[in-house]
């Protein structure tokens, strides 16, 4: 989120840094920041002649570089690296190149390179953060970030929402930027004109993750909620394959079992992330629902998922009726 406000103010103000490293496990927010940055050329070069992206895994320093000293008829140029591996053990490129240009970067290029992780102890990224500019896109964890994130979308968007409606919007439609940013753009069209976007808008266009209504499935269950159970059950069998829900219902047990078990040993919410290896997010949903379902509860319900599949596999009846069978006897 801030890093794609820092890009937006460098070519707002016209302050390109020549060299940047990009990297972080959003992509999308990685894709949002380069077409702001792209901007950037297109406005003195409409047709792109002053944009190239090559792959890191195809030319040699060398070339790179040679690339970046290349004068454009436009003055101004953006070398994009793709595929970036200068970090990984075992490298054996010479990067030699790099840390010679940059001791002294061509100020007409912007030489931006892109990578999955990074390590920061390596003689390449020092010498890159001391020519340049780093940006590490990560996706927010919290669930007061995923709502500042999703406000701030929807005042780029010139539209609202009350803060209960946004987190309904977040749960029902997951926790990936770019999902996020398709269903709004979805819900902007919908709405037409008006200002503030309701629940009733969100149920009637956004497409509901299987997470969020294997959440309701369980939620019924320690409700004791038979119709609700059943009823929700066959919303998801209409968009889903049984073993695909199946096997998020025994991920969620899992985790619900694996709250349970750090409740015993006295542990709390905020260890749930690292010791299930979920987001703080799931985490926090996960640990509020597991206190309504009892570790007997629970392990029954493991027991009755793997029936369930091997019933699944091997043709014992049909699918639906065999999961339906299941959540009754969750219920039981």
């Amino acid at each position: 989120m801030r890093e794609i406000e820092r890009i937006k103010e460098s070519v707002a103000q016209k302050k390109i840094s020549p060299v940047y490293l990009w990297y972080g496990e959003d992509r999308f927010l990685i894709q949002e920041a380069l077409r702001v940055l792209k901007s950037f050329y297109f406005m003195m070069d409409p047709s792109g002649s002053g944009i190239e992206t090559v792959s890191a895994k195809e030319l040699s320093p060398a070339s790179i570089v040679e690339r970046a000293n290349t004068m454009s008829f436009f003055a101004n140029r953006l070398v994009v690296v793709e595929e970036v591996t200068y970090f990984q053990d075992g490298q054996t490129a010479d990067l030699e190149p790099f840390l010679d240009y940059f001791s002294n970067p061509n100020l007409l290029t912007c030489l931006l390179f892109r990578a999955e992780s990074v390590h920061k102890g390596r003689k390449f990224y020092k010498a890159l953060d001391r020519a340049g500019e780093i940006l590490e896109f990560c996706a927010p964890k919290r669930p007061q970030e995923w709502l500042a994130w999703t406000q701030s979308e929807l005042k780029a968007r010139g539209k609202s929402m009350d803060t209960q409606v946004a987190t309904l919007f977040i749960e029902w439609a997951g926790h990936h930027a770019g999902v996020l940013s398709q269903e709004l753009d979805k819900l902007v069209i919908f709405i037409g004109d008006r200002q503030k976007i309701t629940t009733e808008d969100i149920k009637a266009i956004t497409i509901r993750t299987l997470e969020a209504s294997i959440f309701d499935l369980l939620d019924a269950v320690a409700g004791r909620s038979t119709a609700k159970a059943l009823q929700t059950l066959q919303d998801v069998l209409r968009v889903e394959h049984p073993l695909k829900v199946l096997a998020l219902l025994v991920r969620q047990v899992r985790l619900l079992l694996g709250c349970n078990a750090l409740r015993r040993r006295g542990g709390n919410g905020a260890e749930a992330p690292s010791a299930l290896g979920i987001s703080p997010y799931e985490a926090q949903k996960v640990w509020q629902q597991s206190s309504r379902l009892s570790n007997e509860q629970l392990s029954r319900a493991l027991f009755e998922c793997l029936n369930t599949d091997l019933a699944l596999k091997t043709g014992g009846g049909d699918p639906g009726l065999l999961l339906e069978m299941m959540i009754i006897k969750f219920l039981k």
